[in-house]
């Protein structure tokens, strides 16, 4: 069932626990905020992963494909037709475009890694697809002319103009735009921590935050959720305070350390010999028609 998830909220709690009215510009200007933490300091600046950290990325996107099914990709096909074309903008190594390319007459992906891409030829050859036009450019840098789809999967983070990203989405799309973005614990140790630290509950670009901008824009997007949340989950509080410290972009940083363990003993739940948290990975498809 096709959810539709409409914002009203104006107003925040900003750093002195106080609450503040939100402006216009208050998703978008947060969002920027997220994305230039997000962004590890290798990547600020540059478009290249390494060969590596490929491998790993497509080894780890293949297990998780043959672990479970996976309804948003499904739903995503389904609204493909056998004559569209689709614009995969951050394409990574085919996760979305070689199945896409199985069911549209072609897709156009946008890769800016030489080693992403690398691994994109080899898995759409593995699976006997031909019909893939690879562009080895950032969605910043490249000029593409317009196709039926515009599709993006995670690859929104790391741009911190989230509104012009989506601009040119939907300059590039005749039918419809799809958008697939993370969706956070709504009371997530993340959340907390994040909140204490910086002063709101996002630790990183996402969902909500996407959700808002694009309410903030003037669009209505649907919303298909992914019915089912995989948990983290590390073997001790000394893993699991080091998760914390990744996701929070703290670095060596340990000022914040003490308040981490405490609340990482207080909110994590021991079973079988692992520290499970509420967090966990779950992801949402927002997606809009075209406009005229």
């Amino acid at each position: 069932m096709i959810q539709r998830f409409y914002s009203g909220v104006k107003q925040a709690i900003d750093r002195r626990g106080t609450i503040e009215t939100m402006s216009d510009g208050y998703w978008p200007d947060l969002w920027r905020e997220l994305s230039d933490r997000f962004r590890w300091p290798e990547a600020r600046g540059s478009s290249g992963w390494r060969e590596d950290r490929a491998r790993h990325f497509d080894a780890a996107s293949k297990r998780k494909s043959a672990e479970r099914p996976d309804p948003l990709l499904d739903f995503l096909l389904e609204n493909l037709e056998q004559d569209y074309t689709v614009l995969d903008i951050g394409a990574g190594t085919g996760r979305f475009a070689v199945p896409m390319a199985k069911v549209a007459r072609e897709v156009t992906a946008i890769e800016p890694s030489s080693s992403m891409s690398a691994f994109l030829l080899e898995n759409a050859a593995a699976e006997g697809v031909s019909n893939i036009r690879l562009v080895e450019a950032g969605w910043e840098d490249v000029e593409v002319e317009r196709h039926d789809v515009a599709f993006c999967s995670h690859a929104m983070y790391i741009n911190p103009d989230m509104v012009g990203f989506v601009r040119k989405m939907e300059a590039c799309a005749r039918v419809a735009c799809f958008l697939l973005m993370r969706v956070p614990s709504h009371d997530g140790v993340m959340a907390e921590l994040s909140t204490h630290i910086y002063g709101q509950p996002h630790d990183s670009p996402n969902f909500v935050v996407g959700y808002n901008v694009l309410y903030s824009m003037g669009i209505y997007a649907n919303v298909q959720m992914e019915p089912f949340m995989r948990p983290w989950s590390n073997r001790n509080l000394d893993d699991a305070l080091e998760r914390a410290r990744r996701h929070l972009r703290l670095g060596d940083d340990a000022t914040h350390d003490e308040v981490i363990r405490e609340t990482l003993a207080r909110r994590l739940t021991l079973r079988d010999g692992e520290y499970y948290w509420p967090d966990g990975m779950r992801s949402a498809l927002a997606w809009w028609k075209a406009r005229d």
